[in-house]
């Protein structure tokens, strides 16, 4: 794999990357390898209603997500609530998956239930999510012995959609579609093109020792490994034990023993992989306190206002990468859809995801457009097939494995203040 780091401000444009690595086995409705067949858990999926089609979100709606969720589901909502397919029209219901024992943060019990009450209601045809890539892992197998086509604009673990040496686990991805086939998709890059660009990003700004941490979820571990792997590639040290990621534990009061040790290894680039909610102001503060002078870096899961204000002045002097497009960097149609974002919102600016559950929603209206249905098959293989189709991100389409082809990593740091100054475009190529 081949990284190169395109100027901060002379990037205008949105620049192709290819996946790192791609292996499936399992097949994909037209679009991504018909075979012709309908598969047994699609046959007979038709819904029961005359006169509605229904589409579920899935997402964490309370705890240090909001930010981010509380834009998704605006957009979903706007995009395809009260749409007309044919005789149809479209009803929205937006579901949560998280949990007050969860501090907030996604819960799997509740995720499950979630995808089993959409997979049991006949008229529903696209179930839009999951925020997080663990809750995801829970929720394709049911949606996918249920026939019911799934589009995440957020999750970003590789594992969901093919296989990556030295990143996801053994069996994925086939072990998260039991009925043969494939009924899940997402227009966000993969953490091994996003942590493969961050570990260059580092070794670009010469950076010579790494030590790579975790919060042990399936995101930030399959994130944190991906950064490791490709810094030991093009010789960026990593200092941690067996030079890969060590999981930290949320739980924990204090890191100060942690930041030592990582003080001790002589590393002078900090790459954590996590979601804000795993304790993570803590965490920054203690490793900011131990070493005020090293780079701390880590990935979309903290792209977070929640993420800084539990940070902190600690929290400055961080890079940030987010597996795509910046919504101040969008262009043509984005900037158009931008702009009018800020006016409609007194100035503020949407979120990192917000363009992406903008166009998750596109294409999930665009599937049932095409399908021109009430059939769970038609759906799944519309979406599947999606191609060239305009969104604010720029034209859409999805390889065999339901990615998305094309797209751009950024790069951002936080000053002195929240939201942080983009910085520049990571792009990735074989």
């Amino acid at each position: 794999m081949r990284l190169t780091k395109v100027g901060a401000l002379a990037a205008a444009a949105v620049v192709v990357f290819a996946a790192c690595s791609s292996s499936g086995g399992t097949a994909a409705p037209s679009g991504g390898g018909d075979t012709g067949a309908v598969p047994a858990a699609c046959k007979d999926k038709k819904g029961t209603s005359s006169n509605e089609i229904h589409v579920y979100s899935s997402l964490p709606r309370q705890g240090s997500n909001t930010e981010q969720t509380n834009t998704l589901v605006e957009q979903i909502k706007k995009v395809v609530e009260g749409q007309k397919i044919g005789d149809f029209t479209i009803k929205y219901f937006d579901l949560d998956d998280s949990s007050a024992a969860n501090n907030g943060d996604w819960d799997g019990a509740v995720e499950t239930q979630n995808a089993n009450k959409a997979a049991a209601d006949p008229d529903a045809m696209v179930y839009i999510g999951t925020y997080n890539s663990g809750a995801a892992k829970l929720s394709i197998p049911i949606l996918n012995n249920a026939c019911l086509a799934m589009i995440s604009p957020a999750n970003t673990y590789p594992g969901l959609t093919k296989a990556v040496e030295g990143v996801t686990a053994p069996g994925e991805p086939e072990s998260y579609y039991p009925a043969g086939y494939r009924n899940y998709a997402r227009p966000i890059a993969t953490d091994d093109v996003q942590g493969a660009a961050g570990a260059e990003w580092a070794k670009g700004q010469g950076k010579t020792k790494a030590y790579v941490l975790d919060d042990t979820q399936v995101y930030g571990a399959g994130l944190a490994k991906a950064w490791a792997l490709q810094a030991n590639k093009i010789g960026l040290e990593v200092v941690s034990p067996n030079k890969t990621s060590e999981g930290f534990d949320a739980k924990a009061t204090d890191y100060s023993a942690l930041a030592q040790k990582i003080k001790t290894s002589g590393a002078d680039v900090i790459y954590i992989g996590s979601i804000t909610g795993q304790n993570t102001g803590k965490l920054w503060k203690d490793l900011r306190a131990a070493m005020p002078d090293v780079l701390i870096m880590s990935g979309d899961g903290v792209f977070e206002k929640s993420w800084y204000e539990g940070t902190g002045t600690a929290g400055n002097g961080t890079q940030l990468t987010f597996g795509g497009i910046g919504p101040d960097q969008l262009t043509g149609d984005g900037k158009v859809w931008f702009d009018q974002y800020k006016a409609d919102h007194n100035g503020d600016q949407p979120a990192t995801y917000t363009a992406y559950g903008n166009a998750a929603a596109t294409a999930a209206l665009a599937a049932l457009q095409k399908a021109g249905t009430n059939d769970r098959y038609e759906v799944v293989k519309a979406l599947l097939a999606t191609k060239d189709l305009p969104t604010v991100l720029g034209p859409l389409t999805f390889d065999e494995n339901g990615d998305a082809i094309g797209g751009s990593i950024s790069g951002y740091q936080v000053e002195t203040s929240w939201p942080p100054t983009f910085q520049t475009l990571l792009t990735v190529s074989e």
